[in-house]
């Protein structure tokens, strides 16, 4: 039988016990770049299917059912 408490013990201080609030700092920069990057790269995307649907190329009418 596995002691699970160890184990656990073993990971809460990896990750929160050597580099202190750096972790939860680290995560909240992730998901901060990630939404200025979803606001920065889905209006050029946008314009860019758009641009294409004008001319002909729309995606949309090459799938099936």
């Amino acid at each position: 039988m596995t002691d699970l408490k160890k184990s656990m013990g073993l990971l809460d201080r990896a990750l929160f016990g050597a580099h202190g609030p750096l972790t939860p700092a680290l995560l909240l920069a992730v998901i901060i770049a990630y939404g200025v990057g979803f606001v920065i790269l889905y209006p050029l995307a946008q314009a860019s299917a758009s641009k294409s649907a004008a001319e002909g190329n729309d995606p949309m009418l090459h799938m099936g059912p």
